[in-house]
């Protein structure tokens, strides 16, 4: 994703800051931190579907059984670590 990001800004000038976008860097107030986090949050979410999806031969070549991949994919976001 930062790879078209970096294109797409080469391509139209200098390179914008995104309006709600998961910023990488220091927090510099209460809201920024609280957003930072839920982004985090919303990150593991997302890859924990798509291990979800994943068929046996995809998650034997990661190393994982179905069980294993299927117990993570049903942790809930409140549960995770960041």
């Amino acid at each position: 994703m930062n790879t078209i990001v970096a294109t797409q800004s080469l391509r139209m000038g200098a390179p914008r800051k995104a309006q709600f976008g998961c910023e990488q860097g220091p927090a510099r107030n209460a809201f920024s931190r609280l957003w930072h986090h839920y982004c985090a949050l919303a990150a593991k979410r997302r890859s924990r579907l798509a291990l979800d999806e994943l068929d046996k031969h995809l998650l034997d070549d990661i190393g994982l059984t179905e069980e294993e991949a299927r117990r993570e994919a049903s942790v809930p976001f409140w549960r995770s670590r960041l």
